[in-house]
């Protein structure tokens, strides 16, 4: 009985997404003024280094099993 009550909500729910998700924002939404650029955010910590870089590359070291 669970199982068909969840099994219903989760194709309820799906169809709800699929939907709700052909609904766009207004372009009185899109076009402002004030409105954040989140790809300049984006692409600024994608390029950012970190400051404290301790952990250099290295290049892999081959090991030989046969040294004991």
């Amino acid at each position: 009985m669970n199982s068909l009550i969840f099994g219903l909500l989760a194709i309820f729910s799906l169809l709800a997404f699929v939907s709700l998700g052909k609904i766009k924002a207004s372009t009185k939404q899109l076009n402002r003024n004030d409105r954040i650029k989140w790809r300049r955010y984006r692409d600024k910590l994608l390029n950012e280094k970190p400051k404290n870089s301790k952990n250099e590359v290295r290049k892999p070291t081959q090991s030989n099993d046969q040294e004991i």
